[in-house]
């Protein structure tokens, strides 16, 4: 079995004490676990604005054949590179959330299945393989109003547009932390993991196989007023 090569970007905005300290833990972790790991941390300095900053972020993919992308207000569970790189080998085609606070969740989890398949995702920590992000970065610029804020909706419209399914693990991988903190403004108890890991519980072994054939389905929900910012 190949190894997988995969990098990791992490969206920060470093103007927030507490998302400087969650950022230093992560990047502390990943480290530890992995030295030679491809990471960056790219830096909203100039408040551009979410948008803007998670577009950089994603260009910031180093040439491996996925990208990890991850908010800067978040817990990961232990052994999470090595628990990726397993995610990765089982769905290697499509975006992958390692978050989810879906209901569904726990349909899959009776089921003792591993997956949940989404119409949209829930960008927390979303697994990109590098071949879909140039298709994604101009079908966004054609269709998406510049100055539309919400990154997951870009994406989430992306994938509805182009009939391209989405998934997320059972359990999560990580915990938002930042969930009464938001950049823009969603704040909400509810964003956080339907069921994670833990930090100090490993996602190795799991096995990614159980649910990959039929999981569960959720349906994200795009708002109307949201449409009106995509242009057909």
């Amino acid at each position: 079995m190949a190894t997988i090569d995969f990098s990791i970007a992490i969206q920060h905005t470093p103007a927030y004490a507490d998302r400087r300290r969650w950022v230093e833990s992560m990047v502390k972790k990943l480290r530890a676990e992995e030295p030679t790991l491809r990471l960056e941390v790219i830096k909203d300095k100039e408040r551009e604005g979410s948008w803007p900053t998670y577009l950089r972020t994603l260009q910031a993919a180093s040439g491996a054949s996925h990208h990890l992308m991850l908010n800067d207000d978040l817990s990961l569970c232990k052994d999470f590179v090595a628990s990726v790189r397993e995610v990765i080998q089982a769905r290697p085609n499509a975006l992958i959330s390692l978050y989810t606070n879906s209901p569904v969740v726990f349909t899959a989890r009776r089921r003792r299945e591993s997956w949940i398949q989404n119409t949209g995702v829930e960008g927390a920590a979303v697994i990109w393989p590098t071949t879909l992000i140039a298709e994604f970065i101009e079908w966004q610029s054609v269709h998406i109003a510049p100055d539309f804020p919400f990154e997951d909706v870009r994406v989430s419209m992306w994938l509805y547009k182009t009939s391209k399914p989405a998934f997320a693990t059972v359990p999560s991988l990580i915990q938002h932390l930042g969930w009464g903190a938001s950049l823009v403004g969603l704040n909400a108890r509810s964003k956080v993991a339907s069921w994670y890991v833990g930090d100090n519980k490993s996602a190795l072994g799991i096995d990614w196989l159980q649910g990959r054939r039929s999981p569960a389905r959720h349906t994200m929900l795009i708002r109307p007023e949201w449409w009106q910012h995509f242009q057909a």
